[in-house]
């Protein structure tokens, strides 16, 4: 029961207000489990928010790939609720309806249902705020509900609703602490979406056993990443299948509900990792919803996401920067990845004179339970000058002990620590003299939060 010190906000409150509550009423932040949230949930009359449910697991991707079956979606003409976290600015980022964030007064007043029928039940901030969206939901009767799972996947308050599709973008290390030691264990977790008879995407292109064995317990085989589906970019000649104009172009290729094959050609290139954005088309073939190639193109034109190399310009100083929030291996190795793409020599430090050779400036901060060493020795062939910095919360890492840990992982490189993100930004920006310099903020979405806040940053 709400203690006196943390009595429930009126129902005409504010966001801000409801917010706050929520994070302190429950003793821990993080609890897994369906139990208390079922029972909740049972008291609002609440089943599933729309017609088709599609949820998305997966270590990286997750975001990206709710993102692509919203906007393939909503070019299709369908109504959609997307629920996905964290979010970068804005609480409401979270819950989006027709992809525009869902207003204050709208989550608050579904907040205030909760509350009203919550007690004796305690609930987490995660569990409160998917109660919230999913009643937004259903009061909305939108046509779709997409469902990003907040962590793993088996006892995650999304997990309370059986989807129509499910999509595995991933495995990779992260959240050990809570998902068990390695590949194998968090698979397991995360494979806990699957219901019988319901399609499942996977991503993974090295799938754990864990997740191969679950889905087959439940009669499941896989529609895989490369095996079944997959996206072929560039020119390819008439011997392909697939086929596209010119080399900023691909195509998908991939299997209709019934098994047979299904194509679409000459599709733009979105600013979004390939293999998410095809297990979103995926995930909509399974269920015959994969528009045609002219819908598809609408769709995935100049699609892309917050946080996710995200492209932006430093008005002050001119700099050019990325804001990409990879905060395990995996997502700092593909980060690497697109570094190296959009910039071939960049950061190979014999070469930084060049006079069209960007040097890139790292801007780090991360929290203290994940793997800083491994993510750095990612980053490091490209990376001429480390920007170490810290943020607040339990779980940030400080500078001091951030900077301590870089160095040991790489003893030559060139580190500045700062004891704020805004300080390591600023100073990235302005050190001379390299006028080409890129600055790049990772590490967390709380590492970005507070850069993408700045009025200068366009």
């Amino acid at each position: 029961m709400s203690s006196p010190q943390h009595l429930a906000p009126r129902h005409d409150a504010s966001l801000d207000a409801w917010l706050t509550y929520i994070s302190q009423i429950h003793p821990r932040e993080i609890e897994l489990g369906l139990e208390r949230l079922g029972r909740v949930a049972q008291r609002l009359g609440l089943a599933k928010p729309a017609p088709v449910v599609i949820t998305v697991a997966g270590t990286n991707g997750k975001g990206s790939t709710v993102k692509t079956l919203e906007a393939v979606l909503m070019a299709s003409g369908y109504s959609t609720g997307a629920y996905t976290s964290p979010h970068i600015l804005r609480f409401n980022e979270r819950i989006r309806l027709q992809g525009a964030e869902a207003a204050d007064e709208e989550i608050v007043a579904c907040f205030a249902r909760i509350e009203a029928v919550r007690e004796p039940e305690s609930l987490s901030y995660f569990e409160f705020t998917t109660l919230a969206a999913l009643l937004l939901f259903s009061d909305k009767g939108v046509d779709f509900a997409l469902l990003e799972v907040g962590l793993g996947g088996r006892l995650d308050a999304v997990n309370l609703i059986d989807p129509d599709c499910c999509i595995i973008t991933n495995i990779a290390l992260d959240h050990e602490d809570w998902l068990g030691k390695g590949r194998e264990n968090i698979g397991a977790e995360k494979a806990g979406i699957l219901r019988a008879a319901t399609p499942f995407v996977f991503c993974d292109r090295d799938p754990p056993a864990s997740v191969l064995a679950h889905a087959a317990s439940l009669g499941l085989t896989p529609i895989a990443i490369e095996a079944d589906f997959s996206a072929h970019v560039g020119v390819h000649d008439s011997a392909h299948v697939s086929a596209v104009e010119s080399a900023d172009q691909w195509s998908f290729k991939g299997q209709a509900r019934n098994g047979e094959l299904i194509t679409r050609d000459a599709l733009p290139i979105p600013n979004l990792f390939l293999d998410n954005v095809v297990g979103a088309l995926q995930g909509l073939a399974c269920l015959d919803l994969l528009p045609a190639e002219e819908v598809l193109r609408r769709a995935l034109n100049d699609l892309g996401l917050s946080g996710r190399f995200e492209k932006r310009r430093d008005l002050s100083s001119g700099r050019r920067v990325i804001l990409d929030a990879a905060h395990n291996v995996a997502a700092a190795e593909l980060l690497a990845r697109r570094l190296k793409t959009l910039f071939p020599v960049a950061g190979t430090r014999s070469q930084t004179n060049a006079e069209s050779t960007p040097t890139i400036r790292l801007v780090l901060a991360a929290m203290s339970d994940k793997n800083i060493e491994d993510i750095v020795r990612a980053l490091d062939p490209l990376v001429d000058i480390w920007y170490i910095a810290a943020f607040e919360g339990a779980r940030a890492a400080g500078a001091r002990e951030i900077h301590t840990r870089v160095s040991t992982a790489l003893p030559k490189a060139m580190i500045r620590p700062f004891d704020s993100v805004l300080s390591a930004y600023r100073a990235a920006c302005s050190d001379q003299p390299d006028e080409h310099a890129m600055i790049v903020v990772t590490g967390s979405f709380h590492t970005l939060a507070e850069v993408a806040a700045l009025p200068d940053l366009d």
